[in-house]
């Protein structure tokens, strides 16, 4: 059994330049294809592009290659998020939010 985790860094990043007010939370979650939530994180944003890491113990992932992020990013200027989980690609997979509400 090996002990290594399973770590997977990105970024977050929004269509719009926004310039956040003190307070917005990012909110990372690693879920498997079945929606399992293996990893998650909620991160101070106090501006874009946010850097996350999420680490997962490999045990309970039953497919690697199968592996999704789901994002949002909440502050007074406003809510934006992933309108679908995206897949896990490359090293460092940079996630582009879309506004959700004013």
């Amino acid at each position: 059994m090996s002990s290594q985790l399973l770590t997977v860094t990105g970024t977050l990043q929004t269509r719009e330049r926004i310039a956040l007010p003190p307070g917005g939370v990012a909110t990372v979650k690693l879920v498997d294809a079945a929606g399992e939530v293996l990893a998650g994180a909620a991160l101070d944003a106090t501006d874009v592009p946010v850097a996350f890491t999420l680490t997962a113990d490999p045990t309970f992932v039953t497919d690697p290659d199968s592996l999704f992020l789901w994002a949002a990013l909440r502050s007074e200027a406003g809510v934006w998020g992933t309108t679908e989980i995206v897949p896990v690609e490359g090293d460092a997979p940079e996630i582009v939010l879309t506004k959700i509400e004013d």
